[in-house]
């Protein structure tokens, strides 16, 4: 799974950006610092001016930049200002919802899900978000998806990429 994430970087990257024409690059800098720092007050902040709660970076979703760094509160005002919840990276069809699980990130995990997040999105290849956290070993996060009624299906070969 480590190449997996190393994949998903390195595919991120070569996105162009897209939906920020508004704001400067310091700002586009600064707003996605924000998301990934838990600055609940200036992603508030960029969300009154000109950025929106779906835009995108890299092909990541603000929802996804926050929700990868366990940034409950910023998760949180993002899902009030309307993020789409279930958006799919192009490449490896990672959610804000897969991206908590990875993180390790309890809270997010449970407040998507109740915010009716499809839990059982598939990623790339067809492999559910189980079998990629279990591969890690992160038998807590499993128990807790399993608890949520994430299903342990999709790709079951030893190699699904």
């Amino acid at each position: 799974m480590n190449f997996f994430r190393t994949l998903v970087l390195a595919l991120a990257f070569s996105f162009p950006l897209a939906s920020m024409a508004q704001l400067t690059d310091d700002d586009h800098m600064r707003y996605t610092e924000a998301l990934r720092d838990g600055d609940v007050k200036l992603v508030k902040k960029y969300l009154d001016g000109d950025a929106k709660p779906n835009d995108k970076f890299f092909g990541w979703s603000a929802l996804q930049i926050a929700a990868t760094k366990g940034q409950l509160k910023v998760v949180q005002l993002l899902v009030e200002r309307g993020a789409e919840l279930d958006y799919q990276h192009p490449i490896s069809k990672n959610t804000a919802f897969h991206m908590a699980a990875f993180g390790g990130h309890d809270q997010v995990v449970k407040f998507l899900a109740t915010k009716g997040a499809d839990i059982n999105i598939k990623m790339r290849a067809d492999v559910s978000i189980i079998r990629a956290v279990r591969d890690e070993g992160n038998t807590k996060m499993v128990e807790l998806l399993t608890s949520l009624g994430v299903k342990d299906d999709g790709c079951l070969e030893d190699k699904c990429f």
